[in-house]
């Protein structure tokens, strides 16, 4: 494989790790398999909520995403009334996937962007997005 397949793989590869982990939490979870500018790259629910996911990986200090990939994500998390999270994981940093919301992340150019630092205070983990939509419920 050439350089771009081998990220490619790895991206499909943490959107996978996301469905598995929602599945074992007792959500229907689904890779978008045309995800990319068009789809976001992940949907899940149970009875009462949806999420839908933009995943992003690095092993740089810094994620970027293009615009027009979170209005896509908002877009379509508005049409299903589902809730937009971005799912990142910073390769080699020994943590799981940190959950932002899009106003979470910084406009520059023709991204948005979030570093490692302001991504670990502002992002959350699986347990909290989850019980954070359960204690929703139960108001």
């Amino acid at each position: 494989m050439n350089k771009v397949q081998d990220i490619k793989a790895e991206g499909i590869e943490h959107e996978r790790n996301l469905v598995n982990s929602l599945k074992r939490r007792g959500y229907v979870a689904a890779r978008l398999q045309s995800s990319g500018i068009s789809l976001p790259d992940v949907i899940a629910g149970d009875k009462e909520s949806v999420f839908v996911f933009e995943v992003k990986s690095t092993k740089k200090a810094n994620i970027k995403i293009y615009k027009r990939q979170i209005w896509t994500l908002k877009n379509f998390a508005y049409k299903f009334r589902a809730i937009p999270l971005i799912a990142v994981v910073f390769i080699d940093r020994g943590l799981n996937f940190l959950f932002l919301e899009p106003k979470d992340l910084n406009e520059y150019d023709k991204m948005f962007t979030i570093d490692y630092n302001t991504a670990c205070l502002k992002g959350r983990d699986l347990n909290e997005v989850i019980s954070n939509e359960l204690q929703k419920k139960l108001i």
